[in-house]
């Protein structure tokens, strides 16, 4: 379970990155370790192949289980000179059910109020469910965006890729 509680981080991790056009090419990474948890990871631009610049801090919290509850993501501001607030990632879970919230910082109340999307994993003996939700704000409801159903056979072949 610990293993696919952190594949869904880093899928998680993978499509918001892809969603912003983040690419991994020209970065480098330090990572800061609690025991065998991560606690803080650092992201810098390589600039001229020797120099490195602040971009991305993460900032992981863990619930009593060990498992990821948050992931903040922060950017470094050039003017201000340090790391600001940009979004956090909420996990919780429910059985064989993990769901992520994505929620904005929002400067004006100094928390994560802005809450825009999540998503929705049902792991079963069948594979894995995903859905994806939007926030309605007219309607204050979530609106189904994707469902991809895998079977334990697709899992597979994509683990092995």
């Amino acid at each position: 379970m610990k293993t696919l509680v952190l594949s869904v981080v880093f899928a998680v991790t993978s499509i918001v990155n892809a969603v912003n056009n983040n690419s991994l090419e020209g970065f480098a990474y330090n990572t800061r370790m609690d025991g065998d948890r991560v606690e803080t990871k650092n992201v810098y631009k390589v600039k001229e192949d020797k120099y490195l610049q602040n971009h991305l801090q993460y900032n992981y919290a863990y619930d009593a289980e060990g498992r990821v509850s948050s992931k903040e993501v922060s950017k470094w501001s050039k003017g201000n000179q340090r790391f600001e607030k940009q979004y956090c990632l909420n996990f919780s879970y429910d059985g064989g059910e993990v769901n992520v919230e994505y929620a904005a910082w929002n400067r004006k109340d100094n928390a994560y109020t802005d809450v825009k999307t999540k998503a929705v994993y049902q792991i079963n003996g069948m594979g894995v469910n995903y859905q994806s939700y939007e926030w309605n704000k007219k309607e204050s409801s979530w609106n189904l965006m994707v469902e991809h159903s895998t079977q334990p056979e697709e899992i597979i072949l994509f683990a092995e890729k």
